[in-house]
């Protein structure tokens, strides 16, 4: 990490040019920093650093800042930590959905398991099939990317309730799918 009193000249009518300047002198060792903290990835140390050299770079008055190399340092911390932590969430979520949709896993494969698993899979391809495009889009986006419902909102531009709505209807249809075949059986 860079000396806390250097100081990179600061206006923001050379913002390029600091920026240039910040990615030239820091780079590898801010890569290094990342590395020390979260070894080889996920994420990868190259991809956190270069996020925070560009959320540097979104900085609106760069002048404001007293501790430029500082700051990006603390940059990378601060997605490096959101990076781990969305990935424990999205580790989460897979084992719901195994859970959900697989329960049998795990146990001694059958060939009666195996064809109830494949006749629960494809009670929940038909049931997708059937749901409005949006929704399936944002059910795959959250239970298969493992986007997390504002992620989903940002990149569709709508709001997390409207997402955590789309998923629960969803999950719903598939449900719905899933009793009926069981009260037909």
């Amino acid at each position: 990490m860079p000396a806390a009193t250097e100081r990179l000249p600061l206006n923001n009518a050379g913002r390029t040019e600091i920026i240039e300047d910040l990615y030239v002198r820091y780079k590898q060792d801010l890569i290094r920093y990342v590395r020390s903290l979260a070894g080889q990835g996920p994420p990868e140390p190259e991809d956190v650093a270069q996020r925070a050299f560009a959320k540097v770079y979104e900085v609106d008055d760069l002048a404001a800042i007293s501790n430029l190399p500082g700051f990006l340092w603390r940059t990378a911390r601060n997605i490096l930590i959101s990076e781990k932590r969305h990935l424990t969430v999205r580790a989460h979520n897979a084992e719901e959905v195994t859970e959900t949709f697989f329960p049998l896993t795990g146990d001694v494969l059958t060939p009666e398991r195996v064809l109830l698993a494949k006749d629960q899979m494809d009670l929940v391809v038909e049931a997708m099939s059937k749901m409005p495009k949006k929704r399936r889009r944002i059910l795959i986006m959250n239970r298969i990317e493992k986007l997390s419902y504002t992620e989903i909102g940002k990149r569709l531009g709508i709001g997390r309730t409207a997402v955590t709505k789309h998923v629960a209807k969803a999950m719903a249809d598939i449900d719905r799918a899933l009793a009926e075949r069981d009260n037909r059986s």
